[in-house]
């Protein structure tokens, strides 16, 4: 058996520690790499997704975008046929009023006014003009539904006032205020009563007297016969809610 000296003993394990230990280093160095590797592949596949997705949404952008554009073209093709079709409501509702019995005829003209000069605007939106004609269409359709009763001048012989005549006074020479307005009670001659489109009556406030007007001459006629007269009368008082709702007969003009 071959004895080494004391010296050469530690040499010799120290060199076998270092050939053991080499190897477990590299190891580890190469084993640190590897996961950097996957996690530099993981990150690569990641942005590939990523950019795939954004690519998809891109996509899907573009094609809302193109749809928006496609609609907007319509719009466009929509505004071009609503306006003329405006117009020809306009045109119509004046046609209406003119054509029509003459209730209301101012407001009704000066509604009519404000809707043309909207129409002519180039300022307003075409959905602007389209809801203010839309309106008035539907007020003038709503004339042929009710009746209603409204106090206004002779329509032959309207009576002149001026200055405080024109109102109503109490018992003191006080000036009447409504209530519900606040303004001053107006006097008129007397009363008008339309029946929806079918018939419209001036009857005069002391009930003396009734006219009918026609529509086929255009003209006022004092041709109602008093039962009519009495009978309009109760179909002013039930219009203003006067006296409790009834059946009324409409004096309406019988061809010949």
């Amino acid at each position: 058996m071959v004895k080494f000296p004391s010296l050469v003993k530690v040499l010799l394990v120290s060199a076998t520690m270092c050939c053991v230990t080499v190897p477990a280093a590299q190891a580890q160095s190469d084993g640190a790499n590897e996961i950097a590797y996957h996690t530099l592949l993981q990150q690569i596949a990641d942005k590939k997704i990523s950019l795939a997705q954004q690519q998809v949404f891109l996509a899907g952008q573009e094609e809302k975008i193109a749809d928006l554009n496609k609609q907007l073209d319509g719009i466009e093709d929509l505004k071009a046929s609503v306006v003329p079709m405006i117009e020809k409501m306009t045109a119509g509702i004046e046609a209406e009023i003119k054509a029509d019995f003459p209730f209301k005829r101012d407001m009704r003209m000066a509604r009519l006014a404000s809707l043309k000069d909207t129409v002519d605007d180039a300022a307003a939106s075409v959905g602007e003009k389209y809801r203010k004609a839309l309106s008035i269409y539907r007020i003038e359709v709503a004339y042929g539904q009710n009746m209603e009763a409204y106090p206004g001048n002779h329509p032959l012989t309207p009576t002149v006032r001026e200055g405080d005549d024109q109102y109503k006074k109490d018992e003191n020479g006080e000036i009447v205020i409504n209530e519900k307005t606040g303004l001053p009670v107006e006097l008129f001659d007397g009363s008008y009563l339309r029946y929806g489109r079918t018939a419209l009556v001036y009857v005069n406030e002391d009930g003396s007297g009734a006219l009918r007007y026609d529509l086929a001459s255009g003209e006022w006629k004092d041709d109602l016969p008093k039962s009519k007269v009495v009978e309009i009368r109760r179909a002013i008082r039930i219009s203003k809610g006067q006296v409790a709702p009834g059946v009324v007969m409409a004096p309406i003009q019988t061809m010949p």
